[in-house]
Order: structure tokens, then C-alpha cells, then sequence
């Protein structure tokens, strides 16, 4: 339900009425304000902003940033480049004018009043800093319908407040775009109260604000001209859709409250007066939920208004004193909207309850209630955003709430305590036996004869000396005999105690079905008298029947407890059904009399007495006087004794006759008296009927209230099973997911044990500490490891290498990012290569060093059999008289024998290593040589050729031949030799 907020910070407290006041400003001189708020990444998006703002569009622009306090701001020079509007820093009082951009000082917090900007020390009392909302809360009281809310990037969520704050002050809120924010934390964090007028990129704002803020509904400024958009009965149709719709009846709403809502929707879409809006509505239902939840905006926020909360924590604390300890605590929060009022009330009662000296712990029963079902959603939900810092004290976080990243979550027990349910207080019935009832800011919006309505129910739902708690504009009207004021500021009231007059109770709603009153709620006790026990009771009990007058004990409503002497001359059993009540059992002559004792007794809580009263006899009248005393007795003080005294000795019939023949004035002062006794009793029975129908309908309002509170509960109730199914089946789904990811696991973890066990390669996984994580079965042969050296260091274990790994290449691998090989062999002379990697997770972080052992006996065997056969080879070649080199693939030199050398007359350095191309094209001045030696790479085949060389008159001959055609391997591939007759022996 809609909601005021607190008076203006910088405003003096004003006088409190109950009419809604619009205090925009409707001079000449009027103009939209607009505060700007942005953060993190917000540069760009006011560049874009005021780039497309013209220099003239009437409007007064105010910037609030989030600046580092340390540091001086040069904010003017660089908005100044973004717009042809003057640009200064806000001074404090300033007064503000359009067309012209003020930004906020460093270490300040800012507000406005009368459109004069005022600059306070930055505060923090409550950890979290929040200067655009503290500034566009401000600019809501201020300003209203002339105030615009602007949001762009940045982290956290500053602005949320604000932008609920203005959206109720009838102001429009634009938000950037997150797909365009570099942050989008507080653009979402405003979306997400549902409030956002316009989501839109920076650089299309501007003329979106233009258009709204110049439309007729918004710009006229008499309501005479307002009213001539109103044409016909559009207002009516609107209210009709409405209803028809949403089953809710706004007719009792002030209507300046509801055009107002209308004018803001009409200017939204650009239209040109009411009708147009009505064929909207009938074109588009969705508009009208829109509508209505626009006429519900409910602002609210935790411990709102600190001093009236302060003020009613202490009255709720002096209100427990006074209860049992089996007595509930019952609370009735009406308009509840979001929940922050509902679990504000509810901290406080406990701490008032941890304050009490036994520390007595109550069950606390808070009835939440809201015509918005998306309101109560969210306070179903009791989660809100991390701003909530700014208003809740680090305490009562740490113990009423659970942080999860950007959010605070009530805690379960505090959640309980709660019961959200929609309810409309106009038609429904209130709930009863309340010790407080919290309507803050809702009467307002109600017309007068509305609130006369809802006043006297808020006293029928609570106990003698509750409590009612109002906002600051409103008040209990003429409701003076009901309610008494225990804060004038905050508008705390008490219910006086005791019932006031039945014409003053307003029409009881009656829009549910009556139930069963609990067997518990009816009153069975009865008083019962104690039988004679003891002789001294005894001998007492004889003595009153014999010389005590004829008396009779009975309750308020007739029934006989106890009689005493001679009664069977007053009271006789009549025929039918059984039963125990003076008023059918008495005499004729007594009925009237009687019923006029016990009546009086009752009624004046003092003693009556009838005097002369005439019982008819077979032969003789008896005179009677008839006392009626009160029983003062605890337990019996509904009780009435009616004593019966004889005055003289009878009369007989005979001269009773002469005497009223004698005289005919006492007859007639008899039968007076007998009329009087018929009056009054006449009398008592209508008031008795009346009684009786107050009764009856109290009773049946209080039926009714029990069923709306059982109806809450049972509409929480299905509200949880709904969203526990919900809950189920997400992990249901959750755990299907998880199912089918553990088989894929289990799959990949036999893949992965198969392909180890069949590789046959040992393989050791380490954290980043050194420490085993797993290792395959392989591994044992090389470590001595069990399964329970899982979760030790590497070198901690003893391996059966002859040279033990190195800790610090372990390191190394995992610091560099390196990978390293090393051939190292076993005790048992076998060989293993070991190489050791990184351990990389799927997103890229290094986690440890993965180790595998690969055997290589066999592969070092060949190596060395290869080693002699070289060696072989190469000392064959050296007794060659034939000079001879070996090529590898790029044609370099691996190996020359002497005899090559002697040949060119060079050393080993001077060959061995370089291209021989090169160094035959040196030595000989030709190609033939080289010309060889691609032939016989191109075709694989043999080559020889027959050259002449300088120096030598014949020729020598040269052959190449290549070992390895398909050029695969890495050692030498070609055998050159040079055939010359002159080459000396060795």
C-alpha cells in the first residue's frame, strides 16, 4: 500500500494534516530539477548524456558521484567539455536555476530544499555511504512531480531508495541500460524494484525527458485546466476498468491522488487527454495492472522515521512488562508493501524481549497485510540489497540477517514470526486481539469518510491499552474517546481502556463467511459452591434453615445455585423440560418483582428492596418483603441472593375482602405498583435483547476476524507448500544434473584408469605444495608408497631411483610453466623417462605438477647397441685410405676420418659442423660438387662424378650416397667420399 516518507531532512517539522499536499511549485518560475547519480564507469554514459541535452531545455541538472575524498575534484572542467551549459560546483545554499549543471563536492552529502541546495558533512554512522539516495530523497520531498531520477553505471546499489522515494512523489525515474553500463550493479539494482519509468541508453534520455516533462498533464498548473483533460466521465470509466479488473474499488481514494497517477501515465504515453487514456485501457489490460500497481506504490525501508520507531520501542517495552508469560505478542502491519516495516517491528520486539529482566520469550504473531500481491512477494522473499547497511545498525545484521554477496537474507527466525497475506482493509475483516497495530502513511490516501471507517476498527482489533502507530500526516480525526496520544511528533496512540458508546463503531466489514468459534474460546466456567464439609458447617447450615428467612442464590441469568429455608412455597416445577431458572419456577405474584431486583442489583451494583408484596393463599394472602443483595464474594460477583421476610400473620380472605372494599385506594396503589414492576420489567428485557444483539454481533465479528487471520495463515500456508514444490523440483532437476555429471565422472574415471593401466605409465599427481593427491598402481614399483601416503609431501617418500627426483625441478616446472624431461634408472639398472608438466585446471589455473614414469629399458639397450655399432664404424672408417665424411640433412659435416682431413690438409674444427657445399665451393671454385649432392637427394639414388680441381692435373672422383630417402631421420643421412690415387696411407 502507498506510503509517505519522512518530512525533508533540512525542513523544519511542519504541521501535521491528513490531506495529501502536492508542493510542487506553480509559479512562472516552475522547472523540472533532475538528479544524476552515477559511480564506477559513469564518465562515458554522462558524456553521452549531456552531449544530447540541449543548452536551453528549461531544466536544472544536479550530478551525484561517488568521489574519492582524499583527492581534490576537477569534475566542472571536465563536464564542461561535455556541455554548452554552465558547470560549477554546488556551494552551500546555493539556489538553482535552469539550464545550468551543479555537481556534488567531494566529502559532502547534498540535499535540496525550497530548490536551494544544502551541503552536509559526509556521514557514515551506519557503514555504508549512499549520497544519491540521500539527495534524490530529498529531491522527492522537494520537488515531486517536477523531480526526475537518473541512474548510469556503477557498482553497489545507491539509487534504489531514491528511485522508490520519487516514483511515490509522482517524479520520473530513468535508468541506463545495463547492456550498455560498464557497471551494471546499480542500473539492476534500480530495475529491480519494479518502479523504473524508462530503461533506455544515455544518449536517447534526453529527449525522452523533454517530451515528459512538457506534456499538458504534467506542465498545466491549475487544476482547472487539469480537469478540462477530464472529459466526460473518463475518471469514472478508469475507476470501472479498474475495478472490473482487479475486484478493487478506488472510489473511496482521494481523487487527486488517483489523476495525479493518471496524469503521469497519460504523459508516459504521450497522450492527449483522458478518453484517449480509457481507449488505451480497453486496447491494453496490461496497462491497467500497471495502473493500479502505480495508485499501490508503497515506499517504505527499514526503521523509517528512527526516532518514532525509538519512541515506540520504548512503549512496546513497558507493554510487556505488563503481560503474562504465556500471553502472544500480536501485531497487525497494514500496508505492509515490502516487508522492511514488518521486520523492523519485529527486531525491536525481540530486543525488547532480550531487555525484560527473566529474558522471557514470548511467541511473536506479526500479521503483514497488502493489497499488492508482487509487494508481498518480495517480503515473503526477505531478501534486499546490500543498501540496507545505511539504515541497519552492523548489530542487527549480524543477527537478523544473512549476507550473501551483494544481499542481506532474514534469518529463518525472525521469517516465522511473520505472515504476509493480501488483505484489503476497506472490505475485509481486521484481525483482533492485537497489542499493536502499525498503518503508517496509508490513511492519506483515503477519503475522509474512509478514514472514519477505518479508525474504530483499528480500536475494535486491539486490547485495552495497545498501541496504534501512524505516519507523521496523519491523525485519529475526532476519535478522541478511543485513542489517546502518547507522541504528538510520530503520532503514537494507546486504545483507552473500557468500550465506548455502540453508535460510535463504524460499519464491521463483512466479506467472509463465519466459522465455528474453537471450543477453546468459550468460557465454560461457572461458579460452584464447596458442600458442607465439617460439623461446625454443619451445625451452622441447620441453624439458617430453621430460623433464617427463605432465601435463594442466583447467577446473572436466573439459574438457582443454592436455596435456603422454607422455598416450596415460592418455587414449583413447571411441566415439560427440567430445569433450574427462578424466573420459570417462581410464583406469579413474585416473577415481576423478582426480575426487577436481580435487573437493578446488577445494573447499580447496590441493594434493592420490594416491599409488600402479596402472596395469594387457598384460605389466607401473605405480605412478603423481597431484599436483593449482590454477592461481593471473588468468583461470584455475577451472583445476586434474593431474601424472602414474612411481615405479619396471614389475613384471612373473608376481611381482606371488607378492607379493600373499605378502601379501594390501596388496590389501586397495588395494581400501580404491579404496572410498575411490568414496566420495568419490559424495560430490562428489551435492554436485555439489546445486550444480546451486541453480544451476538461482537461475537460474530470476532468470528469473522478469526477466520480472516485463519485465511492469512492458510494463504501463507499454501504460499511456502508452493514454493517448497517449486524448491523440490529445481533439485529434482539439480539432482538429476548431478546424477548424469557423477556417471559421466565415473565414466571418465574408468577411461582414464584403463588408458593408464593398458600405457602401463606410472603417474603421480601433486598439489602445489608437493603434496600426493593420487597415483596410479605403476607407481609402487618405482616408490614405496601405500594408500595411506596419500596426502604426503613427494620427497617425503623413498623411491628406488639411483639418483632421487629433484624438489627443486618439481618447482620449477610448476613457477616457469616449463615442461622437463630426465632419464634416470633403477637400482634394478632399469631405465624410466620421467617428465614432469603442470597441472592445469579445465579454466586455466595452475593447481600442482602431474609426474609420469615411462619405462625405456629397452629403447637405452638399442641406444647403446647403436652407440657401438657407430663407434664400430667410425674406427673402420678411420684406416680408409679413401677420404669420407658423413651429412646429416642440412648437408653439415657429423664426421670426417683422417684421411678427408690429410685431403684439404684442415683440422677437425675447420669441417665438423658446417655445410660441406659451402667448403667444397671454397676449396674447388665450382658446383660440381654441390650439384651431386642435391641429385642424389632428389632421387635418392647413388651419384658420382668425375671433377677436376685446381691444383691436380687429373681428375678425382666424387660419390654421395643418401641412407635414408624419405628424410626421416634426425642422424646423419648421406656418405660422401673423394677417390684420389695421391692420398698418402695412413
Amino acid at each position: 500500500m502507498p506510503e509517505t516518507p519522512k518530512k525533508n531532512e533540512f525542513a523544519e517539522q511542519a504541521e501535521e494534516v491528513t490531506v495529501e499536499a502536492d508542493p510542487r511549485n506553480t509559479s512562472s518560475e516552475s522547472f523540472p530539477v533532475i538528479g544524476l547519480g552515477g559511480s564506477a564507469g559513469s564518465f562515458l554514459s554522462f558524456e553521452k548524456f549531456f552531449s544530447k541535452m540541449p543548452t536551453d531545455s528549461g531544466m536544472s541538472f544536479v550530478v551525484i558521484m561517488h568521489l574519492d575524498p582524499n583527492y581534490r575534484s576537477h569534475l566542472d572542467e571536465v563536464f564542461q567539455r561535455f556541455t554548452g551549459m554552465p558547470v560549477s560546483e554546488a556551494v552551500d545554499g546555493v539556489v538553482i536555476e535552469p539550464n545550468k549543471v551543479y555537481l556534488i563536492p567531494r566529502n559532502k552529502d547534498m540535499g535540496i530544499h525550497n530548490r536551494r541546495l544544502l551541503l552536509m558533512p559526509a556521514s557514515k554512522n551506519k557503514g555504508v555511504r549512499q549520497p544519491i539516495d540521500f539527495f534524490l530523497q530529498s529531491l522527492a520531498d522537494d520537488q515531486w512531480g517536477k523531480g526526475a531520477g537518473v541512474i548510469f553505471s556503477g557498482m553497489g546499489s545507491d539509487g534504489e531508495t531514491g528511485i522508490r522515494m520519487l516514483k511515490e512523489k509522482l517524479g520520473v525515474t530513468l535508468v541506463q541500460d545495463p547492456m550498455t553500463a560498464e557497471y551494471d550493479s546499480m542500473p539492476r539494482a534500480a530495475i529491480g524494484t519494479g518502479l523504473v519509468d524508462f530503461v533506455l541508453a544515455p544518449e536517447e534520455m534526453p529527449n525522452t525527458l523533454i517530451r515528459y516533462m512538457n506534456h499538458p498533464a504534467l506542465a498545466l498548473d491549475s487544476d482547472q485546466e487539469r480537469f478540462a483533460m477530464q472529459t466526460g466521465n473518463a475518471v469514472q470509466k478508469v475507476l470501472m476498468l479498474l475495478r472490473s479488473y482487479t475486484g478493487n474499488d478506488f472510489a473511496q481514494y482521494k481523487m487527486s491522488t488517483i489523476t495525479r497517477r493518471i496524469d503521469r501515465r497519460i504523459a508516459y504515453y504521450q497522450l492527449k487527454d483522458y478518453d484517449s487514456y480509457v481507449d488505451l485501457l480497453n486496447e491494453n489490460p496490461q496497462e491497467i495492472k500497471t495502473l493500479f500497481n502505480e495508485l499501490l506504490i508503497g515506499v517504505t525501508k527499514f526503521f523509517r522515521d528512527e526516532e518514532a520507531f525509538d519512541r515506540l520501542k520504548l512503549k512496546v517495552y513497558n507493554l510487556l512488562k505488563n503481560k503474562s508469560a504465556d500471553d502472544p505478542i500480536r501485531v497487525w502491519i497494514a500496508g505492509c508493501s515490502t516487508g522492511e516495516e514488518a521486520y523492523s517491528i519485529a527486531m525491536i520486539i525481540m530486543e525488547c524481549q532480550d531487555q525484560e529482566p527473566n529474558h522471557i520469550q514470548r511467541k511473536i504473531q506479526i500479521y503483514a497485510t497488502d493489497l499488492d500481491q508482487d509487494a508481498l512477494e518480495y517480503a515473503r522473499a526477505g531478501v534486499y540489497h546490500s543498501n540496507i547497511a545505511a539504515y541497519v545498525s552492523p548489530e542487527r545484521l549480524k543477527r537478523f540477517f544473512t549476507k550473501r554477496g551483494n544481499e542481506y537474507i532474514v534469518n529463518k527466525h525472525m521469517r516465522e514470526m511473520i505472515v504476509f497475506a493480501q488483505q484489503n482493509i476497506i472490505k475485509d475483516a481486521p484481525f483482533i486481539r492485537l497489542d499493536l497495530v502499525c498503518c503508517r502513511n496509508m490513511l492519506i490516501y483515503f477519503t475522509a469518510e474512509l478514514q472514519k471507517r477505518i479508525i474504530p476498527l483499528f480500536y475494535y482489533a486491539l486490547n485495552p491499552g495497545g498501541l496504534l502507530l501512524m505516519g507523521p500526516a496523519e491523525t485519529i480525526g475526532g476519535f478522541t474517546d478511543m485513542f489517546l496520544s502518547v507522541d504528538h511528533k510520530w503520532k503514537l496512540f494507546e486504545r483507552i481502556k473500557g468500550n465506548v458508546q455502540v453508535t460510535r463503531l463504524a460499519d464491521f466489514p463483512f466479506n467472509v463467511a463465519p466459522v465455528p468459534l474453537p471450543e477453546n474460546k468459550i468460557d465454560k466456567k461457572a461458579p460452584m459452591l464447596n458442600p458442607v464439609k465439617s460439623a461446625n458447617d454443619f451445625f451452622n447450615q441447620v441453624l439458617i434453615e430453621h430460623l433464617a428467612p427463605a432465601a435463594i442464590l442466583v447467577d446473572r441469568k436466573g439459574t438457582i445455585l443454592f436455596t435456603n429455608g422454607k422455598t416450596d412455597e415460592l418455587l414449583s416445577f413447571p411441566s415439560g423440560q427440567a430445569t433450574m431458572n427462578i424466573h420459570k419456577m417462581i410464583r406469579e405474584e413474585l416473577r415481576y418483582p423478582i426480575d426487577y431486583c436481580i435487573s437493578q442489583t446488577l445494573a447499580d451494583e447496590k441493594n434493592v428492596a420490594v416491599r409488600d408484596v402479596k402472596l395469594k393463599g387457598e384460605k389466607s394472602n401473605q405480605l412478603i418483603n423481597l431484599r436483593a443483595v449482590r454477592v461481593e464474594q471473588e468468583g461470584m460477583q455475577d451472583s445476586v441472593l434474593l431474601i424472602f421476610e414474612k411481615l405479619m400473620a396471614p389475613v384471612k380472605r373473608g376481611a381482606r375482602i371488607k378492607a379493600a372494599t373499605a378502601d379501594e385506594s390501596s388496590r389501586v396503589s397495588e395494581l400501580e405498583r404491579e404496572l410498575l414492576f411490568t414496566r420495568q420489567r419490559l424495560n430490562n428485557t428489551i435492554e436485555q435483547m439489546e445486550s444480546s444483539m451486541e453480544e451476538l454481533k461482537s461475537t460474530n465479528e470476532e468470528l469473522q476476524s478469526t477466520n480472516e487471520e485463519l485465511q492469512s495463515t492458510n494463504e501463507e500456508s499454501l504460499t511456502t507448500k508452493e514454493e517448497m514444490q517449486s524448491l523440490n523440483e529445481e533439485l529434482m532437476t539439480i539432482n538429476v544434473q548431478y546424477q548424469s555429471k557423477a556417471e559421466e565422472l565415473t565414466r571418465l574415471n574408468n577411461d582414464m584408469k584403463n588408458l593408464l593401466d593398458v600405457t602401463e605409465i606410472g603417474t603421480i599427481f601433486l598439489d602445489n605444495n608437493l603434496i600426493i593427491l593420487r597415483y596410479t598402481p605403476q607407481v609402487k614399483k618405482l616408490f614405496n608408497l601405500i594408500s595411506t601416503d596419500v596426502g604426503r609431501p613427494i620427497m617425503h617418500v623413498v623411491d628406488n631411483f639411483e639418483q632421487s627426483l629433484k624438489e627443486d625441478d618439481i618447482r620449477e616446472v610448476i613457477e616457469k610453466l616449463t615442461i622437463k624431461e630426465i632419464d634416470m634408472s633403477t637400482y634394478d639398472k632399469e631405465w624410466y623417462r620421467v617428465r614432469i608438466m603442470p597441472y592445469r585446471t579445465s579454466d586455466n589455473f595452475i593447481s600442482g605438477a602431474v609426474i609420469t614414469f615411462t619405462l625405456i629399458t629397452d629403447f637405452k639397450l638399442m641406444q647403446s647397441q647403436l652407440n657401438t655399432l657407430k663407434e664400430y664404424a667410425d674406427a673402420m672408417a678411420e684406416q680408409f685410405t679413401q677420404a669420407m665424411c658423413r651429412l646429416d640433412r642440412s648437408l653439415s659435416v657429423t664426421y670426417a676420418n683422417r684421411a678427408f682431413f690429410n685431403f684439404f690438409e684442415v683440422l677437425r674444427t675447420d669441417v665438423l659442423g658446417k655445410p660441406l657445399p659451402a667448403f667444397l665451393r671454397q676449396r674447388w671454385q665450382t658446383d660440381a660438387a654441390t650439384d651431386t649432392l642435391n641429385k642424389c637427394i632428389s632421387t635418392g639414388m647413388p651419384q658420382e662424378a668425375a671433377i677436376l680441381i685446381p691444383g691436380r692435373d687429373k681428375e678425382i672422383i666424387i660419390r654421395s650416397r643418401l641412407f635414408d630417402a624419405e628424410l626421416k631421420s634426425d642422424i646423419s643421412l648421406m656418405l660422401f667420399t673423394i677417390d684420389d690415387e695421391t692420398i698418402s696411407q695412413p
